[in-house]
């Protein structure tokens, strides 16, 4: 396929115009809780039937146990409703239920007496006739690339990702599941044919099961995985374009129902199942076409919806679930939306290539005041590739949710034996505002530098009695990072930093304030400094230490 190197501006978050296509008559669908899973064929002790061999390492590298919550739901239950007439979509085991679909009424309303039906069928999809939308386009503007990144290199670049890759990281062994509205021409598109020819696509499953195929279906998981996965020299590159996918529809772009939720759950499942190590939900859900199913703000309180549960469990299965603000800031609703309330994720906000929030990215905090959205990237003239090619720069967290998801394998890549919750840690405590979040950028934008350094040092226990220091990197060229590791449970010192030459002469001189045990100082302005070889001398209150360092071109 013939590149067409122009960037158009795309507003989106579903990429959704109310342009009908075509239609067609769905039956309603339901959710069914069942009562228990004590018949149930499979074991705790033989994960390996319904668990992949990477699923069972991922969770014995983290310490995970394997629970009656992993095991599949009971297929008698869903021989009996099959039985019935009732057709089952999906199924959940973590929530031990399913999605099923019928026509008749009278049979679901007395579903409930049955003895393997633990309350009545909630109604999450009516029958309606669904309608097909398809994404707007805008005006093009040309621009010119430049090598290594391309059209992308800001987006990289702002978060320090050009490091990661420049150290051979960029998502080597790692598995990233992305759930999505769906993927037309993901398997065509110039920037994604290199995974497609190294078969690094190793899932694909459709949980809406409409009639159009997984490939027709939507444009948006196009773009978001072209985020992470594509690359065209010159013009656009992912964040992981050496990473594993699967690639999971559970949002139907032809409605909104909460239905969805549920299909999520179940994609999450799916791709814990994999063993995934990394769900990218560029998804979000709060108003429905029914109002009656509608979230209301006190909703999000990381332990309401559906979604927002399920985006838990899966991060308690070693999972690291990153997921969209949402793109309301600009609306009446203006408060994040559900899974991004969950306890354990990662929510990311947008900012735009300045790195200023924009006015639509979604402010926090949770509705229980905890710190939301955790993160943010750039949402706004992201550069991504459509279905047809074309590559445009888009706005939305939908675009910033994969620039972080596709980073955040490439650090944990760094750190194999690292616990999610550790990478979490090392992502938010290298963010910009870390020390004073909010409720605009929460804990700020990340530099992945510092995430790899916070990491290791999580990773690697250092002497109670002795305080470390490294420079990097060394040769420099435009910044500098001091590291200092102290012992622990040090109080808040202030260290005056300074830089000679080697005449002797002080060419820079701070006072800086250190508050942890571990942290990382920048220093952003040495493209300044003359080339050659310097000195910075760290003066603690009673001690001294002195480290060379080289400034090259």
């Amino acid at each position: 396929m013939k590149n067409r190197i122009k960037l158009s501006i795309l507003t989106a978050f579903f990429l959704f115009t109310h342009c009908v296509l075509f239609a067609q008559i769905e039956k309603s669908k339901y959710w069914v809780n069942f009562t228990d899973k004590e018949n149930t064929p499979f074991s705790i002790d033989n994960p390996q039937e319904y668990l992949s061999e990477r699923a069972i390492a991922r969770r014995i590298r983290q310490g995970i146990s394997i629970t009656g919550q992993d095991l599949p739901v009971d297929p008698v239950y869903l021989n009996e409703l099959k039985n019935l007439g009732i057709q089952v979509i999906n199924v959940s085991k973590w929530l031990n239920g399913a999605i099923v679909s019928s026509d008749n009424d009278e049979l679901m309303d007395t579903l409930e007496n049955y003895t393997y039906i633990a309350s009545e069928p909630q109604l999450i999809k009516p029958a309606i006739t669904d309608k097909t939308y398809e994404y707007n386009k805008f005006k093009n503007i040309s621009l010119s690339g430049y090598p290594p990144y391309g059209f992308s290199s800001n987006q990289i670049e702002m978060i320090h990702g050009d490091y990661l890759h420049l150290l051979d990281f960029e998502g080597q062994g790692m598995l990233i599941a992305i759930q999505d509205a769906g993927f037309t021409n993901a398997d065509k598109i110039s920037s994604l044919q290199h995974i497609w020819n190294e078969d690094r696509v190793i899932a694909i499953k459709d949980f809406v099961k409409d009639k159009k195929g997984f490939f027709e279906s939507h444009g948006h998981g196009t773009a978001v995985f072209s985020i992470m996965g594509g690359v065209i020299e010159g013009s656009i590159y992912g964040t992981a374009v050496k990473a594993n996918y699967a690639l999971l529809r559970t949002e139907d772009g032809n409605s909104e129902y909460i239905i969805e939720e549920y299909n999520w759950i179940c994609g999450a499942e799916f791709a814990d199942s994999l063993g995934a190590d990394i769900i990218n939900s560029s998804l979000g859900y709060f108003l429905f076409d029914d109002s009656l199913q509608n979230h209301s703000y006190n909703n999000m309180d990381g332990s309401t919806t559906p979604i927002t549960l399920g985006a838990d469990i899966a991060a308690s299965k070693g999972m690291i679930v990153i997921t969209s603000a949402g793109n309301a800031g600009d609306d009446p609703w203006y408060y994040i939306i559900a899974p991004g309330d969950a306890y354990h994720i990662i929510t990311v906000g947008a900012v735009d290539d300045m790195g200023i929030i924009t006015d639509f990215s979604s402010r926090g905090p949770s509705f229980d005041k905890r710190i939301k959205p955790d993160v943010c990237a750039q949402g706004a003239n992201t550069v991504v590739q459509l279905p047809d090619g074309e590559i445009i720069m888009g706005n939305g967290t939908s675009f910033s949710s994969p620039i972080i998801a596709g980073m955040t394998a490439c650090l944990w890549q760094t750190s194999p034996n690292a616990k999610s919750d550790q990478v979490i840690e090392a992502i938010k405590e290298s963010a910009s505002q870390y020390e004073k979040p909010d409720s605009l950028y929460g804990y700020g934008i990340p530099n992945f530098i510092l995430a790899e350094r916070y990491l290791k040092s999580l990773m690697t226990p250092h002497e109670n009695t002795i305080i470390t220091y490294t420079l990097f990197p060394n040769p420099v060229q435009d910044y500098l990072l001091l590291e200092i590791i102290r012992p622990l449970n040090a109080g808040d010192v202030t260290v005056v930093i300074s830089f000679y030459n080697l005449l002797g002469t002080v060419i820079k001189q701070e006072l800086r304030d250190i508050h942890k045990t571990h942290d990382v100082l920048e220093f952003d302005d040495i493209s300044s400094i003359e080339t050659g070889v310097y000195l910075v001398r760290i003066e603690f209150p009673g001690g001294v230490h002195t480290i060379p360092f080289v400034k090259i071109k």
